[in-house]
């Protein structure tokens, strides 16, 4: 198989199986890193395509994220989340644009998961809108819901930074352009839910999205805030 899906699950149970079901039908090797008691991976592990199970309970995203990317073996490795789901033809159109010996990394937008106007009309311009207007500009933003890497650059580049707390998919993008390009495919949209913005709050997660932004890639600060 060309390709590694890798999905980070932490007290997932209720959400990993519908995340888990687009690749029963996509030729992949799947691989779940599971944490957590609520069941998650007893889910992984009854799940019969998933490939490789890797228990990991300390850490963030990030880690996770690195331990199953450790644990595949393809050469392009793709991530999603617990709470997302692809596309059927998902993994089709990533891969199409590794055919560029020069591309290392494509990114996607997403829509949300609840179906209301607010989350609809906020996620475009926060995960469509706000990803087309900076990636031609070259501050390239691969969602981790929606993201793939070329293997060995991303193992040259070392990975998901573990010890940034958020925005540890936008500090690898960042990164991995020194390896090659990177592609924003606004075809490969995938659904996520918007549980976090809900809690959170759109304006007060924005702000500190902004805060980041300016702390550590204008004033070259260590990150600080607490997110994840």
């Amino acid at each position: 198989m060309d390709a590694a899906v890798i999905v980070p699950a932490y007290n997932e149970a209720e959400s990993l199986a519908r995340c888990l079901a687009p690749f029963e039908s996509q030729p992949v090797e799947l691989v779940v890193v599971v944490g957590g008691d609520d069941g998650t991976e007893q889910v992984a592990r009854e799940t019969p395509f998933v490939d490789t199970v890797v228990r990991c309970d300390e850490g963030g995203a990030g880690l996770a994220r690195n331990r199953g990317a450790a644990a595949a073996e393809a050469p392009i490795l793709l991530f999603t989340d617990a709470d997302t789901v692809v596309p059927d033809d998902w993994v089709r159109l990533h891969l199409r644009h590794y055919t560029d010996d020069n591309v290392v990394g494509v990114g996607g937008p997403a829509r949300p998961l609840e179906d209301s106007r607010k989350h609809r009309v906020l996620f475009k311009l926060l995960s469509d809108y706000w990803y087309r207007v900076s990636w031609p500009l070259g501050f390239v933003q691969q969602p981790g819901f929606n993201c793939s890497f070329r293997a060995e650059a991303f193992e040259a580049a070392g990975g998901f930074d573990e010890d940034i707390p958020f925005m540890e998919d936008t500090e690898l993008s960042l990164r991995m352009k020194d390896y090659g390009r990177i592609v924003y495919d606004a075809d490969s949209c995938v659904d996520t839910s918007a549980r976090r913005e809900a809690d959170e709050g759109y304006v007060s997660l924005f702000a500190k999205y902004v805060r980041g932004y300016v702390n550590h890639y204008i004033l070259r600060r260590e990150f600080d805030a607490d997110y994840f």
